[in-house]
């Protein structure tokens, strides 16, 4: 009988021990799979955008992901893209789908509470265009106006926030909301100074406002974990923005896509 007792026991310990498997930190499993999966805005020039010529997203934002994927696998085409925007980009981090959020991600406190973010690679401010004969000239002017936002973007809110009496639409991506503000829906469309600049590269008659409401910086977004070995991946992303900081990569990256 103790003979038979002992062998269950055993048997227990030793499916109980099979069946465990060691976990493995998110940057080893990328490590493992051999390419970096990052979620990237295709419609906001020069940050992100699907190009006329190649057919690939290209972009300060891009060049940013590709360094990071050159980085920790040797290679800045071990890389896979994955169009996100403002309503979708949290829910694909959140979800797995992505590793990184690499895609004009402000740090603000509300999504702080959902995701983790490195250190800032990049300061951007939320202006607003108009048509280059308007008698718009500050923020001011805009509170008995229409204005075009992205909905889910920090700018829409801080339009509401400060401009309460303003006339808003809201569209899904920035490619239907610039689309709606050429064909003169709206007086004025508003989001960070950096993507408005990429619309003025390709749009002539528009100008931007001298003043902006924000100060923001960009990062990218990283799921969160309590789990310290599981922090390796932002631990990691950290230490490449700051090289990327002080070997002037930044600096280059800003002047190759006309960013000041």
């Amino acid at each position: 009988m103790k003979k038979i007792i002992t062998l269950l026991i055993l048997a227990v310990i030793i499916f109980t021990g099979c069946g465990k498997k060691e976990k493995i930190s998110r940057y080893d499993e990328i490590v493992n799979r051999d390419y970096l999966i990052a979620g990237v805005k295709t419609d906001s020039k020069p940050f992100g955008y699907i190009s006329s010529v190649t057919n690939k997203p290209e972009g300060f934002d891009i060049d940013v992901a590709r360094y990071i994927a050159q980085d920790i696998l040797g290679s800045e085409r071990k890389i896979k893209f994955v169009s996100v925007t403002p309503n979708t980009k949290i829910e694909a981090l959140t979800s797995g789908e992505v590793d990184l959020i690499i895609a004009t991600m402000s740090i603000t406190p509300q999504r702080a509470l959902l995701i983790d973010f490195s250190l800032p690679y990049y300061i951007a401010g939320q202006s607003a265009l108009v048509k280059e004969n308007s008698n718009i000239h500050t923020f001011s002017d805009l509170k008995d106006k229409t204005t075009i936002v992205v909905l889910g973007s920090t700018a829409e809110k801080n339009i509401r926030r400060i401009i309460p009496m303003a006339k808003i639409i809201g569209y899904k991506n920035y490619e239907e909301a610039f689309n709606a503000f050429l064909n003169g829906e709206a007086d004025a469309i508003s989001t960070d100074d950096t993507i408005l600049s990429g619309f003025l590269l390709d749009h002539k008659g528009y100008r931007m406002l001298k003043n902006k409401i924000t100060k923001e910086a960009y990062a990218v977004g990283i799921r969160k974990s309590d789990d310290e070995e599981d922090d390796k991946l932002k631990r990691n992303v950290n230490i490449i923005i700051t090289r990327m900081q002080k070997d002037g990569t930044l600096k280059e990256l800003k002047k190759k896509w006309n960013l000041k």
